[in-house]
C-alpha cells in the first residue's frame, strides 16, 4: 500500500488532502473540517494500513495533555472523520477501529505528484552545464537565465501568493466546540467564544460579528462559505476548548472564507487563573494573522489581562450564558451568578459590569422589576466597575442606559454611549441603545444609522431588526412597522414579540381587528404587553365593553406581576379618559417608570399632547 510521506497532496476514494495547505477536497469541491479531526485524520493519513495507538494521537493531537474527557474527545473527533467521509464504524471503508488500541487508515492512499511550473520560453538545453557548451553560448544562457530569473522573481513579487490573502477587514469567530463530552460545560465553550469575540471587537480596523449572529451557527453543518455570505465576513475562526481541573486548551483555526482556504491554526494552554491572558494571546494571534494594525491603545488593552479567580470566573460564564437569553427568568438566574463573580472576585470589573447591566435591563426595556429597586443596584455596580477599569466600554454602555432610562439624561446617555463605541466600535448592542437614544429625541435619520450599523455587526440577530420595527413605529410609519416585523418573523418565526408591532403597525393605520388578532398571537410570551396591547386596541377602536372586559384582565394579572402605571395610563388615553390617564402618568412619573422615555414619540400619548398637564410632565421628564 502507498504512503502518504511527505507529499503535498494524498488520494483517498474521492477526497483529496494538501497536507502543506490542510485543505479537504471531495471530488474537486472544499469539505469543511475543524482542526483536531484534521490533525486525526493527517495522522492516519501518514501512515496508511498502520495502526496508531491512541497514544500515539494524544501524543501528537492533544500533546500529552491529560484531559479526563480524551476518550470523549478522541472518539468525538472519529465520529466527525467518518461523518464527513460517508463511513461507518460497523463496516469501515476508510477508518476501521482496533478496540482498545487505535485506529487505522484502511483505504488506499495515493500520493499525488507535485505541480512545478517551468519559466517561459526555456528549453532543456539552456539547464544543461556550461562545460558541454562553448563560451559565447554560455553567456548567452547565462544571459537569459538572468532575465527569465529576473522576470520571474519581479511576477512573484507582484502576483498574490498561495497563502498570503488579501487583507482581511471582516471575521466571524464561530462557536467553539466543547469538548468536556458534557453539555452542562456548553456555558464554557460559549462563554470563551463570547469573550475572543469581545477582546476582537475593540480592534478599530476589523469588522467583529456579534456573538448572537454567529451562535446561531453552533453544531451547523454549513459550509464556510455559506456562513461567510450570511455574515458577509472575509475571515472565519473556528475551533475548540477542552478543560481539565483548572488547565484549560483552546485550539483554533483562521480559515479563508472567500476562498474556503486554511490559513493558519494553533493552540493555547493556560491555568484557569491565568484564562484571560490566554483569550488575550488568542485575540493577539489572529489579529497578527489578519494583518491588522493594532494602535498602541489595543495592544495594551490586550497585553494588561491579570489573573482572576477561576471560580469567579466561571460564575461570570455561567451568569452570561444565561443574560444572553434576554427574558426575565433567566436574567434573575443571571444576578445570582454575578452575585457569586463579585462577591468572589470584589476586584473583577467586567463583573461589576455585567451585574449592572442586568439589573439596567431588569428594571427597564425587560421590566420584570419595579425601577426603584432596579436602579439602586443598578448605578452601585457600575460605580464600582468604572473605579475599577474606567476604560471598560461593557460599564460605559451600562452607565449609558441607567442615564437614558431611569435618569432621563439624554446628553449624559449620548455621551456614555458614544464613549463604549470607541472603547469598542463592533458592540451591536451599544449602536442599538445609542440608536434608542436618538429615536426617543426624535432624530430619526441618526437613529436609523445607529441601527443600521448594529445590523450590520450582527446581521442574523432578531434585536437589532425588530428595533428597527420600533423606530419605524415610533416614526408613525404603520407599513413599514409592519412590513419589518414580518421580516422578523422570517428570521425566526418564534420569535412572537414581532406580533406586538405588527399589532401596533396596525393600530397606527387604524386597523383594529388586524392589530387585536396580531396581539393575540403574543398572549402566551409577553402577558403585560399582550393584555395591554389588546386594552388599548378595544378602547381606540371605541368598543367600550370589549375594552373593559381587557382592562379587567390587565388588573387581575397586575395582582401577581409588577405592571407598569404607563400601561393602563395608556389605555384610559385612547378612551379617552384624560383624568385618569393623567392619574396613571404621575403615578408613572413618581415610579420613574421606564416607558417614560417614550414620551415624546409613543403614538398612544398622541391624544394627549395638546393638555397643558402633558406639557409640564414632558418638562418635568426633560424633554
Amino acid at each position: 500500500m502507498n504512503k502518504a510521506g511527505d507529499s503535498p497532496t494524498v488520494r483517498f476514494g474521492v477526497f483529496e488532502l494538501d497536507l502543506r495547505t490542510r485543505e479537504l477536497r471531495k471530488a474537486g469541491g472544499k469539505v469543511r473540517i475543524q482542526e483536531q479531526p484534521l490533525c486525526v485524520l493527517v495522522s492516519l493519513l501518514e501512515r496508511p494500513g498502520e495502526l496508531v495507538t491512541r497514544d500515539e494521537l494524544r501524543e501528537k493531537v492533544w500533546q500529552s495533555e491529560t484531559f479526563v474527557d480524551f476518550d470523549t474527545a478522541l472518539n468525538k473527533a472519529i465520529t466527525k472523520i467518518r461523518d464527513i467521509l460517508g463511513d461507518s464504524a460497523a463496516s469501515p471503508r476508510f477508518v476501521e477501529t482496533l478496540p482498545k488500541r487505535g485506529y487505522r487508515f484502511i483505504a488506499t492512499v495515493e500520493k499525488l505528484p507535485a505541480m512545478w511550473l517551468q519559466p517561459p520560453h526555456t528549453q532543456p538545453e539552456a539547464t544543461a552545464p556550461l562545460a558541454r557548451r562553448g563560451y559565447g553560448r554560455a553567456k548567452l544562457a547565462g544571459a537569459g537565465l538572468a532575465v527569465v530569473l529576473l522576470l520571474a522573481v519581479i511576477t512573484w513579487l507582484r502576483w498574490p501568493r498561495e497563502g498570503m490573502p488579501a487583507q482581511i477587514r471582516s471575521i466571524a469567530v464561530l462557536p467553539l466546540d466543547n469538548l468536556s463530552g458534557d453539555a452542562n460545560q456548553d456555558y464554557f465553550a460559549d462563554g470563551m467564544t463570547d469573550e475572543i469575540i469581545t477582546d476582537l471587537a475593540q480592534i478599530h480596523s476589523l469588522r467583529v460579528i456579534s456573538r448572537t449572529s454567529v451562535m446561531q451557527f453552533k453544531h451547523t453543518r454549513k459550509s464556510l462559505p455559506q456562513i461567510a455570505a450570511e455574515l458577509n465576513v472575509d475571515a472565519i475562526v473556528e475551533g475548540s476548548v477542552g478543560r481539565a481541573g483548572s488547565h484549560v486548551r483552546v485550539t483554533a483555526q483562521l480559515l479563508d472564507a472567500r476562498k474556503d482556504r486554511h490559513l493558519w491554526a494553533s493552540s493555547y494552554e493556560r491555568e484557569m487563573t491565568d484564562i484571560l491572558g490566554l483569550e488575550a494571546q488568542v485575540a493577539k494571534s489572529i489579529a497578527d494573522q489578519v494583518r491588522v494594525n493594532l494602535t498602541p491603545a489595543e495592544g495594551a488593552r490586550l497585553a494588561e489581562r491579570h489573573a482572576t479567580n477561576p471560580e469567579a470566573y466561571d460564575a461570570l460564564l455561567k451568569g452570561r450564558y444565561f443574560w444572553n437569553r434576554r427574558n426575565a427568568a433567566a436574567a434573575e438566574r443571571a444576578i445570582g451568578y454575578f452575585r457569586q463573580a463579585v462577591e468572589k472576585e470584589p476586584g473583577n470589573a467586567e463583573a461589576w459590569a455585567a451585574l449592572a447591566g442586568c439589573y439596567a435591563s431588569m428594571g427597564s426595556d425587560i421590566g420584570s422589576v419595579e425601577p426603584a429597586k432596579a436602579a439602586p443596584e443598578a448605578r452601585a455596580a457600575v460605580a464600582k466597575a468604572l473605579e475599577l477599569d474606567p476604560n471598560l466600554a461593557e460599564a460605559h454602555g451600562a452607565l449609558a442606559k441607567i442615564k437614558l432610562w431611569y435618569d432621563w439624561d439624554w446628553a449624559g446617555s449620548e455621551r456614555e454611549y458614544r464613549r463604549a463605541i470607541e472603547l469598542n466600535p463592533n458592540d451591536s448592542l451599544s449602536h442599538l441603545g445609542y440608536s434608542q437614544n436618538l429615536q426617543v429625541r426624535k432624530r430619526f435619520a441618526e437613529a436609523l444609522e445607529e441601527n443600521r450599523r448594529a445590523i450590520d455587526l450582527a446581521p442574523l440577530d432578531i434585536l437589532g431588526s425588530m428595533h428597527l420595527a420600533w423606530l419605524y413605529c415610533d416614526s408613525r410609519a404603520g407599513d413599514k412597522t409592519i412590513a419589518q416585523s414580518q421580516r422578523v418573523l422570517e428570521m425566526d418565526p418564534a420569535f412572537t414579540g414581532a406580533y406586538l408591532y405588527i399589532a401596533r403597525g396596525y393600530e397606527l393605520e387604524g386597523k383594529w381587528p388586524e392589530a387585536i388578532a396580531a396581539f393575540e398571537q403574543a398572549r402566551d410570551s409577553y402577558g403585560a404587553a399582550y393584555l395591554a396591547g389588546v386594552a388599548h386596541a378595544w378602547a381606540a377602536s371605541g368598543n367600550r365593553r370589549q375594552a373593559e372586559a381587557a382592562l379587567a384582565k390587565l388588573q387581575e394579572f397586575s395582582k401577581l406581576h409588577y405592571v407598569s402605571p404607563l400601561r393602563f395610563a395608556g389605555y384610559y388615553a385612547a378612551l379617552p379618559d384624560r383624568n385618569r390617564a393623567f392619574g396613571w402618568l404621575e403615578e408613572g412619573y413618581r415610579q420613574r417608570a421606564p416607558g417614560l422615555i417614550e414620551l415624546e414619540v409613543g403614538y398612544v400619548w398622541d391624544p394627549l399632547r395638546t393638555d397643558p398637564r402633558f406639557q409640564s410632565l414632558e418638562r418635568r421628564v426633560a424633554f
